[in-house]
């Protein structure tokens, strides 16, 4: 397994004569604390309700982790499929939604899903999209385009602005996150790669390094990328140059939507005019 262990808080770790016990994000226990971090966040929850009434069905939710975009559009009568490579994150969506018949789940690798239905919208939310490398980004594109319906609109989130910024840039700051008996203090620490492509983001936290021994520390690699460059990408991959729009949050972070559609429909109804 790739070490994703940033600098600084290997560091803390051998001043508290700790090991790392390094457990990935979006697998296991790690899928508890995610759920915990971002469970309570409505960023793109109103933009991807306003895709959906004008799309309407089916929708598939890519990389849809623990359905925090998948539930309210099901609870909204749409019906879903949900896809992510982490058994243990579609779990939590599970549990929110036990047997819902406009649910359904599936365990996948966003870069080469094959399904048996068109989308009439199809969702990458959370910023998920920089999960992946080029090569990555390639496949899911092609994916995504496979199961697109003819009119059917593709959208994803990538940070903006100020908050693009801070991505690009070390960090060790301490953050709050609920807990199972209250708030809990975690050490969120971010080390930029040497070419600056991605960043590996390290979470733990720091009364366990009071103990010694193993310290559990949360893991994931990030690429960093600017709406510009999955502009061209996206239409290099056969989509129509998309229409970038703000989306609205609660905490001043600064989100940006890009949606668009398949080359050939844009070119199909232009020559219908």
């Amino acid at each position: 397994m790739e070490d994703l262990i940033t600098d600084s808080v290997r560091a803390r770790l051998a001043l508290a004569r700790a090991d790392a016990k390094e457990l990935d994000l979006y697998s296991g226990a790690g899928t508890d604390f995610y759920q915990r971090l971002v469970g309570a966040d409505r960023a793109e929850i109103r933009e991807v309700m306003a895709l959906a009434r004008r799309t309407g069905g089916p929708i598939i939710d890519i990389a849809a982790g623990s359905g925090r975009l998948t539930i309210p559009l099901v609870r909204s009568g749409y019906r879903v499929t949900a896809v992510d490579l982490s058994h243990d994150m579609l779990s939590h969506l599970r549990r929110a939604l036990p047997d819902h018949p406009s649910l359904d789940c599936v365990v996948a690798d966003m870069r080469d899903f094959r399904l048996t239905r068109r989308y009439a919208l199809a969702v990458l939310g959370a910023t998920s999209i920089t999960l992946l490398d080029e090569d990555g980004r390639s496949r899911l594109y092609r994916s995504v385009r496979r199961h697109l319906a003819t009119d059917g609109v593709f959208a994803l989130t990538v940070a903006a602005g100020t908050s693009a910024a801070t991505l690009s840039v070390p960090q060790e700051h301490e953050i709050t996150v609920p807990g199972p008996a209250g708030d809990e203090t975690y050490l969120f620490a971010q080390q930029i790669d040497a070419d600056g492509a991605s960043r590996v983001v390290n979470w733990l936290r720091p009364a366990d390094l009071r103990r010694g021994g193993a310290v559990t520390v949360l893991t994931s690699r990030l690429r960093v990328l600017h709406r510009d460059r999955l502009a061209h990408e996206l239409v290099e991959s056969g989509f129509t140059p998309p229409r970038i729009s703000p989306v609205r949050t609660q905490d001043g972070q600064e989100i940006e939507l890009l949606e668009t559609t398949r080359a050939e429909s844009l070119r199909a109804a232009q020559s219908d005019v």
